[in-house]
């Protein structure tokens, strides 16, 4: 081996990998987002986290630059209540989505819904990603397969839904 100043050049190169290493190791942990991924919550935990959940219909959808105190929201739609299960709002709001978060987000469009809502600084969001808006059809809400799912969702009643809410949200 060639030797440079009492070490090989496999020694040092080695050191340096080492280096490199440690410093990106370093990097990645100072960088918060290096390591996020999405939690999508089951029906339950939905239910019990939300700060409100209500009957909604959105008109209007338009794209947005809105920051939020997490998030910026590229999409706004106008939300009219139609009935409050969970928590307390005003009968219209501003709902925001497409969050700038590439892993999830909640997009917005015109229709009725079951709303899993919580509040980014004084924005109304959703609560669970892509899956805070139910879409509701008829007498139907795409609801959770199964109590251990996070995405399978299967059309049920809306009674139904709605009675397991009132249900969980009960004192």
């Amino acid at each position: 081996m060639i030797e440079k100043s009492g070490c090989s050049i496999i020694e040092k190169q080695s050191r340096n990998m080492k280096r490199l290493f440690l410093l990106l190791l370093v990097f990645a942990a100072l960088n918060q987002g290096a390591f996020a991924k999405a939690y999508f919550q089951t029906g339950e935990e939905m239910i019990r986290k939300a700060t409100v959940i209500a009957i909604v219909t959105i008109t209007g959808v338009q794209a947005s630059g809105v920051r939020g105190k997490t998030w910026t929201y590229r999409q706004v739609g106008d939300a009219t209540v139609e009935s409050v299960l969970k928590g307390d709002i005003p009968g219209r709001i501003k709902l925001y989505g497409m969050e700038d978060f590439i892993c999830a987000q909640c997009p917005l469009s015109e229709g009725r819904f079951l709303a899993f809502l919580k509040k980014d600084g004084d924005l109304w969001t959703g609560s669970n990603w892509d899956l805070s808006l139910r879409p509701i059809s008829g007498t139907t809400v795409a609801w959770y397969a199964d109590d251990h799912t996070r995405h399978e969702m299967k059309p049920l009643p809306l009674a139904d839904v709605l009675g397991r809410i009132k249900t969980a949200t009960s004192p």
